[in-house]
């Protein structure tokens, strides 16, 4: 039976659809780059466009200004490791071991870390574009991590001298601080170790 013209042109929509994508991709590894290694203020549209080798329209085609492009890389970069370990899944020991995970991760990856990092660092202007976006952020990552403490706790697997709360904002604190002496002493040391040493301090679990 011969190909209907429908069939075609699903084909044919599917082949765009995976270039688009890949291009996508393309585009933001470059402005990852080029963020982490000038920060989002000192980058331009231009520059990034060179990066990934298209053209600063066809840059716009994907994304139609640098805050758009620094949205979806932000979404990919924190949204992305969350999903990657099942942070929301598993419970108070599935959480923390994911935490671990995470900066496992982060090791073989450092220009991710120093792009964040960079990016953290900015955003603490209120007039920067992704300031709301980290606040945002930040107060989830608080209470995800203080629900996890908190069904650690129900169970007995909590230890810490504080509240689940004041325990979860101080885990947040020293996860954010290694990763810069991490960065600075050129990964001298495990951040999976690291982290791990931080949450025994507060959790009796196996990680």
């Amino acid at each position: 039976m011969p190909l209907t013209d429908d069939v075609q042109v699903r084909r044919r929509r599917g082949i765009q659809e995976a270039a688009s994508e890949l291009r996508r991709s393309q585009i933001l590894l470059a402005a990852a780059e080029a963020f982490s290694e000038r920060g989002f203020n000192a980058t331009s549209l231009r520059d990034v466009a060179a990066r990934a080798k298209i053209s600063h329209t066809g840059l716009l085609h994907h994304y139609p200004d640098k805050n758009a492009l620094l949205e979806a890389l932000l979404d990919d970069r924190i949204k992305g490791a969350g999903d990657l370990h099942n942070l929301n899944s598993g419970g108070g020991e599935g959480f923390v071991r994911g935490l671990v995970a995470i900066a496992a991760n982060d090791e073989q990856h450092p220009a991710n870390v120093r792009l964040l990092t960079t990016l953290t660092a900015e955003a603490t202007s209120p007039t920067h574009p992704a300031h709301g976006y980290f606040r945002k952020w930040h107060a989830e990552a608080l209470d995800l991590l203080a629900e996890a403490l908190d069904d650690l706790d129900h169970r007995g697997l909590f230890r810490g001298p504080m509240s689940t709360r004041e325990a979860a904002r101080y885990i947040n604190a020293l996860r954010e601080g290694t990763h810069t002496q991490w960065l600075l002493s050129e990964a001298d040391f495990s951040l999976a170790a690291e982290v791990r040493s931080h949450l025994r301090l507060f959790v009796n679990v196996d990680l």
